[in-house]
């Protein structure tokens, strides 16, 4: 109690440093504490020195996402896949995410990849308050995992947000969708803001606190919400029933770009026919699991102007056998791909036409 006493009696950046310290050495004990508990990793920055995130992730942002331009990044996403390693998911990336403030801040001191994740929240939300520029493309940022905040002229939106400081996003969104239940695809305290500022939020599923019975729904739908036009229709998550896991995919409309999202579809066939034949600027959909069944619909049933490959490095799963897919197996799916524009974007880039 002391302690804590102290650490907010500290100034500022003292106590920023202090508490990175601090919560390095509870790490360690933790660590040391029992022969049946799990050994965290070495942190790369015990607090003693800046981490050089911001360098490396104004790097990946000063360049192109195109799989095309992929050797650009090199230098970078090995340095962040190292970063990414020594994150664990149990022992310290889901720990952030439940942790006070304070305890989540020196916790982004002392984690790179953390601090990668931030930033490139900061990045994003920094656009959307800036809002475009007159004449300006529509943007589509990518988040984290499946995350991505579409900005035009006529509004944003965004769709599967998964991120610990989501709900700050409320304010500038017109509507959140959400493909389905599972937690790396949903984040419940941007859910309730925008119910609480009486905003959209479309799901297959309910959240408590959350008003959204007029965009609640486990069959296709269609909704026009602002100057947007958004068509859902019902897809397979692996071999799960749809009555117990159904997938919403999301087609919109609007703000002078189209955008489809498929979440953790399957990719069977069959389920994207009302897709068929309508024109797709961006199609993000995820790193399928059961290899390469993307290319059941991409370039079968749609045929976008660019292929966006999400649910990369995602830092919530153990390992690439639980879906952590590293960015060099991203890179190595992206080639294989049936479309002739492929982006494979990091955490805070946008894609232009």
């Amino acid at each position: 109690m002391r302690i804590i006493q102290f650490i907010n009696n500290t100034p500022g950046k003292a106590r920023g440093v202090f508490s990175t310290v601090f919560l390095t050495v509870c790490l360690i004990l933790c660590a040391c504490g029992s022969d049946n508990e799990p050994e965290l990793p070495t942190p790369p920055n015990p607090g003693t020195e800046a981490s050089n995130a911001g360098k490396v992730m104004k790097s990946v942002w000063n360049t192109s996402c195109m799989l095309a331009d992929k050797d650009s990044r090199t230098d970078a996403y090995s340095t962040i896949q190292g970063w990414a390693d020594q994150c664990p998911a149990e022992l310290v990336f889901m720990k952030y995410l439940e942790a006070e403030a304070t305890t989540a801040g020196a916790l982004v001191k002392t984690y790179p990849a953390l601090e990668c994740y931030d930033l490139a929240f900061d990045r994003v939300l920094s656009a959307l308050k800036e809002g475009l520029p007159a004449g300006s493309k529509p943007r589509l940022w990518s988040l984290f995992n499946m995350g991505i905040v579409v900005q035009t002229t006529d509004g944003n939106y965004a769709i599967d947000i998964y991120h610990r400081r989501g709900a700050e996003l409320a304010q500038y969104i017109d509507f959140y969708a959400i493909t389905h239940i599972h937690a790396d695809h949903k984040w419940e305290p941007l859910a309730r803001e925008m119910s609480r500022l009486g905003k959209p939020v479309l799901t297959n599923f309910t959240i408590a606190g959350v008003n959204n019975i007029q965009y609640m729904s486990t069959d296709a739908k269609d909704y026009t919400i602002g100057k947007f036009k958004i068509h859902s229709f019902i897809t397979h998550h692996n071999s799960s029933p749809v009555t117990t896991l159904a997938i919403t995919a999301y087609y919109v409309d609007g703000g002078n770009v189209k955008v489809l999202h498929s979440g953790d579809s399957n990719f069977i066939a069959d389920e994207f026919e009302s897709m068929r034949g309508k024109e797709v600027d961006f199609y993000v959909f995820r790193y399928a699991v059961n290899s390469l069944t993307e290319n059941n619909v991409l370039g079968k049933v749609v045929t976008p102007k660019v292929a966006v490959l999400s649910h990369i490095l995602e830092l919530g799963h153990k390992d690439e056998a639980s879906s952590r897919w590293s960015l060099q197996s991203g890179l190595s799916r992206a080639a294989r791909l049936d479309c002739d524009k492929v982006a494979m974007p990091f955490w805070g880039d946008s894609l232009t036409l």
